[in-house]
């Protein structure tokens, strides 16, 4: 940011511009944590600055000095250039433009060279941003989308231990803040996710992360999100002495994998399934096994629900995990060839 904003205040003094300053102002607002993220601000402001100085020359054009005139030209630009940006979000910066163009353009000055200058100036700005973000400690997207991820596996790892422990303790779980701070680190990775994949559009680099990433998390926040609805209350006694114990050690060891899923990301490695698979066939075996039982019978519709909708989730959660596990996989450096796995069984009905 320093060095960027040196080079933008020489380039303006250097070549004279009258209002460069605003060279400066843009290098300010488009720097961002990484090369896909600062391209991504330069290309907006541009496009923003191309509309709202065109929409701004147009009514500084019309030379208006009154007041009111110039209030009514004023909100007719502004909200035109809005009306875009509503429909095109990239053009957000838009009606700022258009309103500074309108009411800071010099009396008697010609129209199309002050345009002229403001998209040159804004030009100027985001080509140092982006050349300051790629050659001075440049951070790729690659690294923000891992770490992001990472931050996304924490949250997903506690919230699945909370649940065991719940189910241990034979207690409810009251809907965790931790939800929302989940739903938050998701957003932030697909944020950063359109800033790698930028990157790659503009062959500035290459990151490797399938598509697929984002998504899969997104499915095991939402089993989560069942699975905690069927832990809102206490299972029926009938059902925790049944199933308590080896529901808690299957989510204990989903919890494992997705620590393992993080250990591998933050190391470049693949992941170690460790008993996942048997924690999940053990609490296949006693669901099949109460499913049978008179105890079963003699749930009411509510609670025959919580217990098999719990079943539905983990099901869909095993599923998702060893997916996401698989995408992990797919990033770290290839080494050889890969044994095929089996498909996981489901215990979903």
């Amino acid at each position: 940011m320093i060095a960027a904003t040196a080079a933008a205040f020489a380039a303006y003094k250097t070549l004279g511009l009258h209002e460069g300053y605003w060279a400066v102002f843009t290098v300010l607002i488009v720097m961002q944590a990484s090369i896909g993220g600062t391209l991504g601000a330069a290309t907006d402001r541009l496009l923003g600055t191309l509309l709202g100085a065109v929409l701004g020359g147009i009514g500084a054009a019309l030379g208006r000095t009154d007041t009111v005139e110039l209030g009514l030209v004023l909100v007719t630009v502004t909200g035109i250039a809005a009306l875009v940006a509503s429909i095109r979000p990239r053009l957000r910066i838009a009606p700022v433009t258009a309103a500074i163009m309108l009411l800071s353009a010099p009396p008697g000055a010609p129209v199309e060279l002050f345009v002229r200058d403001r998209i040159i100036e804004i030009g100027l700005g985001g080509v140092i941003g982006v050349l300051a973000a790629m050659l001075i400690l440049p951070a790729r997207s690659h690294g923000v989308v891992i770490a992001r991820t990472l931050a996304v596996l924490s949250h997903i790892e506690a919230m699945l231990r909370a649940q065991a422990d719940a189910l241990t303790a034979g207690l409810a779980l009251p809907s965790s803040p931790q939800h929302g701070a989940l739903r938050q680190a998701l957003a932030a990775v697909e944020l950063a996710m359109k800033d790698a994949d930028r990157e790659r559009a503009s062959r500035l680099a290459d990151h490797g992360i399938p598509a697929s990433v984002p998504r899969t998390l997104w499915r095991i926040r939402n089993d989560l999100v069942l699975s905690g609805r069927a832990l809102d209350e206490p299972l029926p006694q009938a059902a925790l002495a049944a199933l308590a114990r080896p529901s808690a050690a299957m989510l204990t060891a989903h919890a494992a994998l997705a620590a393992r899923c993080s250990a591998a990301l933050r190391n470049g490695g693949t992941v170690d399934r460790g008993d996942v698979e048997t924690c999940y066939r053990t609490f296949g075996t006693a669901l099949d096994v109460f499913r049978r039982s008179d105890a079963a019978a003699t749930l009411d519709f509510e609670a025959s629900g919580r217990v098999f909708g719990l079943a539905f989730a983990a099901g869909r959660l095993h599923r998702d995990l060893l997916d996401l596990a698989g995408r992990v996989d797919e990033i770290a450096p290839k080494k050889g060839p890969v044994a095929d796995r089996a498909p996981p069984r489901s215990v979903d009905r």
